[in-house]
């Protein structure tokens, strides 16, 4: 069920990197955190925290994803924040998606918004000045008469 790196010739976890595998025939209800990989084709009933996530097609993620690097394959109800994040044309996301870098495959489906995070700039003076810029003019409706005037 969970596999530790380290043993047995060519299995994961080769190279000093812990290596963490959920079968498919689990449902875990409970947050998980964890710095190293995990490879998920299970079920998860809780937030999920890693340092690389890789979910297969039948994976499937009730809570908030957190990981550096995240490979999405199945169902996430719940936020996602990835440094990098890959979402395959399987992955099903419903929930709110943070990113650094962003690949989605054609047919993946996500109800939610995505917003791009930049790395250390969020916080400062200039995004602060960035987000107080005025508002675009209306194009539509009794809003754009008004402003034409």
């Amino acid at each position: 069920m969970f596999l530790k790196g380290g043993k047995g010739a060519g299995g994961p976890g080769q190279g000093g990197t812990a290596f963490s595998y959920i079968g498919s025939e689990v449902t875990i209800t409970g947050d998980i955190a964890t710095a190293s990989e995990l490879h998920l084709d299970g079920k998860v009933v809780g937030d999920l925290s890693c340092g690389a996530l890789t979910q297969g097609q039948g994976g499937e993620v009730r809570g908030n994803i957190k990981a550096a690097e995240a490979r999405l394959a199945g169902l996430v109800d719940g936020a996602v924040e990835a440094g990098i994040l890959t979402l395959e044309a399987s992955a099903r996301v419903t929930g709110d998606v943070l990113y650094e870098s962003l690949s989605v495959a054609a047919g993946a489906e996500v109800e939610g918004r995505f917003k791009r995070r930049r790395g250390g700039e969020e916080g400062s003076a200039a995004a602060r000045q960035a987000s107080k810029a005025p508002e675009p003019a209306p194009l539509f409706g009794e809003q754009a008469a008004e402003a034409a005037e």
